[in-house]
């Protein structure tokens, strides 16, 4: 495992323009995904807060820090598969 790690990594050191390319779009999702789950955590928060706490911001603030650590997890979990060398097919016929 440590072996592959290391191709991956003199790989992109190389120039392996795939590499990079998938590297590009994985932090094109993440920052696009954490500003969604932010943007819909702050809408729904706002809506909850005016039912239930008129003068407050609680579910606001937790709604969107919930949406940050969503886009994180999301992250972590894209950066793990590609460095395992997981692609959506072998996700598909390993579950």
């Amino acid at each position: 495992m440590a072996t592959d790690c290391l191709e991956r990594s003199e790989n992109l050191k190389k120039g392996s323009s795939k590499e990079q390319a998938k590297v590009i779009h994985m932090m094109v999702q993440f920052f696009s995904e954490t500003f969604v789950g932010m943007a819909i955590g702050y809408f729904i928060g706002k809506w909850l807060d005016s039912i239930f706490f008129p003068n407050q911001q609680t579910l606001t603030i937790l709604l969107v820090v919930i949406g940050v650590f969503a886009g994180l997890r999301n992250l972590i979990i894209r950066a793990i598969a590609f460095t395992k060398g997981e692609t959506d097919e072998t996700k598909d016929q390993r579950h």
